[in-house]
C-alpha cells in the first residue's frame, strides 16, 4: 500500500526555490555551526584515510582511465578530474564508516555532498563561507527526501547515503555554481534518474563507492544543468519519479515540513566509533560492562543484547571474514568494544577481525531485537561464568542527537584519524575546517595539511639512500 501526503507538482520546485533563494544570513547560528562540524569532521576523515587500500585502488584506476585534472585530494599529490576527484573523495570520507549520520534516515550526507560542492567551489573561484552554504543546503535536501521516503526506501534495499546523496551533491554544487531555480530542478531531475546504490554493498568496497558516485553524479549533473540541459518538471514526486518508483511511501508533506526553520542538519550526529551507527549502543554497553568484568572476556559466559530490528538489518554479519565485513557486524562490535575499550578505525582491520580472541567472544554474543526500542538504545544482559547476571541499559548511544559529541570531543576524533598521515599538521587543518567561514577560497582548506608531502619526500629519500648503500654494498662484495 502506498502512502502519499503532499501537494502534487510542489516537492521539487520547492526544494529548488528553497536552495536558490535561502540567505546564508537567515540560517541561523546552530545550524551554521552543525555544517562547520560536519565539514569539519569529513575533511579530517579524508585526510586519515588518504593511504586506505580502497582509496589506492580507486586513484589509480582513476589515473589509468585517463582522468587527470586540476581538482585536488586531502593529503594525495594526484590531481584528477572533477568527477573523478568527486568519487575518490566521497570513497576517502566514508571507507572508515566513521562519517557523520542523520539517524533518522541513515543517510551519511557529508561524503557525498562535500566532495561535490568542493569541485564546484573549485571551478567557481568560491570562497569558505560559500562552500559552507552550499553543504548545508545539500545535507539539508538529502536528509528532507529522505524523510519523505523512509523506511520503506530503505527496507527495500536502497542504500540512502547513494540515492539521496545525489539530491544533496547536484543541489550543493548548483548553488556554487549560480543556478536558478528552473536549472536546479533540472539539476534534480539529473541526479534523480540516476538513482543508485543497494544495502547488498554494505560490507564491500562498493559501499564506500555509493557516496563517491553520487557525489561524482551530483556534480554532473549541475554542470549539465548550468550548460542548458532540460529534464522532467516533476523529477521527485512524479507519477514516475523517484519517490514514486523507489519505495511505497512518499510523504511529500514530510520533506517541506518546517523547510526552512527546522534544519535537519541539526540532527546530523557523529560517530565516535568507526562502523555501522546502529551498533553503537551496543558498543557502549560492552564498554560499560568491560571494568565491571575487569576486563576478563573469560568471566563472560554469554551476552544477550536486545535491539532496534534495524540493527540486525545492517550489522547482522554473524562471522565477518574481513575487516570492511566486521563494521557490520554487531557481534564483532561489542566483542572489540569489550575486549578494547573503543571501536576506532584499528578494531576494524583485517586482522581483528579473525583474531582469536575477538572470534570467541563475538560467538557468546545473542542478539535479538524490540520495535518498541530506539534506533540508538539497547540493553544487554551478561551472563557470568559464575551464574550471576550484569544487566545494562544504554538509552542514546554515544554521538547521537541526545547524546552529541562535543566539539573537543570532535576534535580529538580528528586527530585519531588525521595526524597518522598528517603529522602535527592535523591540527591546521582542523582549524581550517571549523573555520571554514573565513577561508578566501578552498585551496586554502587543501593547503592546510601539507606535511604529508614532506612526509613522502623523506620517506623516498630515505628508502633511495637505503637502496644505493645495499647495490654499493653488494657491488664490494662481488668486487672481494
Amino acid at each position: 500500500m502506498t502512502t502519499e501526503t503532499a501537494t502534487p507538482g510542489r516537492l521539487t520546485a520547492t526544494l529548488a526555490e528553497f536552495v536558490t533563494d535561502t540567505d546564508p544570513a537567515a540560517v541561523p547560528a546552530s545550524a551554521r555551526h552543525a555544517a562547520r562540524r560536519t565539514l569539519a569532521n569529513a575533511v579530517c576523515l579524508a585526510a586519515g584515510a588518504a593511504r586506505h587500500p580502497v582509496v589506492e585502488r580507486a586513484t589509480r584506476t582513476l589515473l589509468a582511465l585517463g582522468l587527470t585534472g586540476a581538482h585536488r585530494l586531502f593529503a594525495r599529490p594526484e590531481t584528477l578530474a572533477p568527477t573523478a576527484a568527486c568519487l575518490v573523495g566521497g570513497i576517502a570520507i566514508h571507507v572508515e564508516d566513521f562519517d557523520d549520520t542523520h539517524l533518522r534516515t541513515v543517510i551519511h550526507p557529508a561524503a557525498p555532498v562535500l566532495p561535490a560542492a568542493l569541485a564546484a567551489a573549485e571551478l567557481t573561484g568560491a570562497d569558505g563561507a560559500e562552500l559552507a552554504h552550499a553543504v548545508l543546503l545539500g545535507v539539508e535536501v538529502a536528509c528532507r527526501v529522505g524523510n519523505a521516503v523512509c523506511p520503506e526506501h530503505f527496507d527495500r534495499g536502497w542504500h540512502l547515503t547513494s540515492t539521496m546523496g545525489r539530491l544533496g551533491a547536484a543541489v550543493a554544487a548548483g548553488r556554487l555554481l549560480g543556478l536558478d531555480a528552473a536549472a536546479t530542478r533540472v539539476a534534480l531531475g539529473l541526479a534523480a534518474t540516476q538513482l543508485g546504490g543497494l544495502t547488498s554493498a554494505l560490507g564491500t568496497m562498493t559501499k564506500s563507492f555509493h557516496p563517491g558516485k553520487a557525489a561524482a553524479d551530483g556534480l554532473e549533473a549541475a554542470v549539465l544543468a548550468a550548460s542548458g540541459f532540460t529534464g522532467p518538471e516533476l523529477p521527485l514526486e512524479g507519477g514516475h519519479g523517484l519517490t514514486a518508483v523507489s519505495g511505497s511511501r512518499r510523504d511529500h508533506a514530510e520533506a517541506l515540513r518546517g523547510l526552512g526553520t527546522r534544519w535537519e542538519i541539526e540532527a546530523n550526529a557523529f560517530k565516535p566509533y568507526s562502523c555501522g551507527i546502529v551498533s553503537h549502543p551496543v558498543i557502549d554497553a560492552a564498554i560499560e560492562a568491560r571494568p565491571l568484568l575487569g576486563g576478563d572476556a573469560d568471566a563472560i559466559a554469554a551476552v544477550t543484547v536486545t535491539v532496534h530490528p534495524v540493527v540486525l538489518d545492517v550489522m547482522g554479519v554473524a562471522e565477518p571474514a574481513d575487516g570492511l565485513q566486521s563494521k557490520f557486524s554487531v557481534y564483532h562490535c561489542f566483542a572489540v568494544g569489550f575486549l578494547d575499550g573503543g571501536a576506532g578505525p584499528a578494531q576494524y582491520w583485517d586482522q581483528r577481525a579473525t583474531d582469536p580472541a575477538v572470534v570467541a567472544l563475538r560467538r557468546r554474543v545473542r542478539v535479538v531485537t524490540d520495535p518498541g526500542l530506539r534506533k540508538d538504545e539497547c540493553r544487554a544482559v551478561v551472563e557470568r561464568a559464575d551464574g550471576s547476571a550484569l544487566h545494562l541499559h544504554v538509552p542514546h548511544a554515544t554521538g547521537s542527537v541526545d547524546r552529541p559529541m562535543t566539539d573537543e570531543q570532535l576534535r580529538a576524533k580528528a586527530r585519531l584519524v588525521a595526524a597518522p598521515v598528517l603529522g602535527e599538521d592535523w591540527r591546521r587543518l582542523w582549524e581550517a575546517a571549523v573555520g571554514v567561514e573565513g577561508l578566501p577560497d578552498v585551496a586554502a582548506l587543501f593547503d592546510a595539511g601539507r606535511s604529508w608531502e614532506e612526509r613522502e619526500e623523506r620517506q623516498e629519500r630515505d628508502e633511495r639512500d637505503e637502496r644505493e648503500e645495499r647495490d654499493e654494498r653488494e657491488a664490494r662484495e662481488e668486487n672481494g
